[in-house]
């Protein structure tokens, strides 16, 4: 009879020399190989990581040059046949608010051309995360202050739904790219605190 309730309810019988799972000690192990994964595959990236701070640096001259020298050419262009030639017209669309933003937006290149320069002499994984948090702080401020000023009046060109339009995407776009940015800047910082507590 106690033969046939062990048969009817298999809950019941325990299995031998069954070992005591611990499910947390899996999940730690588990989330330390990847932590320790993480920092290999950081040192192994190296020679792409240089690639991108010379790259970081060459664009942000190239930008502190646009943006103090050649700004007017942020415009709309229109052409014209005359005398059987092609002619462009340019129609500057900044505004001349947009000067009160030139030297935070040359601040914050320079910071980002420091910091890359930084990098490639002192490749480390917590400095390589306070660089993007202070590329990231620069960024939101001269986001912040562009869409505090708008220095942009896109009523020059020539098409009422699109002037009516642009200005809206431009400033639903710019909303998005600071939000990606704080995200960005909390999650280095966690990243640093864990970096930090770990050791």
């Amino acid at each position: 009879m106690e033969e046939n309730n062990k048969k009817d309810n298999p809950e019941s019988v325990k299995a031998p020399n069954t070992p005591n799972r611990n499910y947390d000690d899996r999940d730690y192990g588990y989330r330390s190989h990847r932590v320790d994964h993480n920092e290999e595959s950081y040192e192994n990236k190296r020679g792409r990581r240089a690639f991108s701070y010379v790259w970081n640096i060459i664009w942000s001259l190239v930008f502190i040059i646009f943006f103090n020298f050649f700004s007017s050419y942020i415009a709309y262009y229109q052409y014209e046949q005359s005398d059987g030639s092609l002619v462009w017209h340019r129609f500057s669309i900044i505004t001349g608010d947009f000067s009160k933003l030139v030297p935070l937006i040359t601040a914050g290149l320079f910071i980002i051309i420091v910091g890359n320069i930084i990098l490639l002499i002192f490749d480390r994984y917590i400095l390589a995360k306070i660089v993007e948090i202070v590329c990231a702080i620069f960024a939101v401020a001269v986001i912040a202050n562009f869409l505090l000023l708008f220095p942009i009046d896109f009523n020059i060109i020539p098409y009422d739904k699109v002037a009516e339009l642009l200005p809206l995407i431009l400033k639903i776009a710019s909303g998005l790219i600071i939000l990606i940015l704080v995200i960005q800047i909390i999650a280095n910082f966690v990243r640093i605190v864990v970096k930090i507590t770990k050791k």
